[in-house]
């Protein structure tokens, strides 16, 4: 079926994707690399590069969470590939992807998915810090997530699109916005946790 060799094997595009999206930048914002839409279209590359480090290269992101995280003793559960497809591709890549085809329009969209990357900067740093073991998406979290995120909040607010209010509306929404993706997870882990074995 369609959906479940996507869920397999997403990951596997994602080094193609990502020079690809780094050409396409090049081509089309090398004169303008500090717009908006620019910018936009940058944090759609730049989570295809977290990706790769979280499932591909050295991957592992579902093992280590469900390991150390949820502690269900399953490679596979509750976070499982489907599931991480499904938030990758259709909770990352759609609206990011949006808000880099219509910046002006989707502005809040794009900026809330700007707090989304950096919180998820700092689950990532946090959580290595707390289990004192790497994690993976680690790296990019350092590297990409944090100085990226923090340069765009301020060149907005440099020139004004921002206020300091608004930035404290951004990483509300960066936290917010992490609920449905926490819950995908925790609700089944819960459930099924607490349901009576069969006898």
């Amino acid at each position: 079926m369609p959906l479940t060799f996507i869920s397999a094997n997403w990951q596997k595009a994602l080094p193609a994707l990502a020079l690809i999206g780094i050409a396409t930048w090049i081509a089309l914002f090398r004169d303008t690399p500090t717009s908006t839409q620019s910018l936009f279209f940058a944090l759609l590359v730049i989570y295809m590069l977290h990706q790769t480090e979280e499932h591909l290269w050295p991957g592992g992101f579902c093992q280590f969470t469900n390991a150390h995280v949820f502690k269900s003793g399953n490679d596979d559960w509750p976070v499982d590939i489907g599931g991480v497809a499904l938030v990758n591709i259709g909770w990352v890549w759609l609206p990011v992807g949006a808000a880099a085809l219509m910046p002006n329009t989707l502005y809040w969209i794009g900026l809330g998915w700007i707090g989304l990357t950096l919180v998820n900067a700092i689950t990532h740093i946090v959580s290595s810090i707390r289990f004192r073991i790497y994690n993976p998406g680690l790296i990019t979290s350092i590297v990409l997530f944090v100085p990226f995120t923090v340069w765009f909040l301020a060149i907005e607010y440099a020139r004004g699109a921002l206020s300091g209010a608004d930035i404290g509306v951004t990483l509300l929404l960066g936290v917010v916005l992490h609920i449905p993706v926490a819950a995908l997870f925790v609700v089944p882990f819960v459930r099924d946790k607490h349901r009576p074995l069969a006898r």
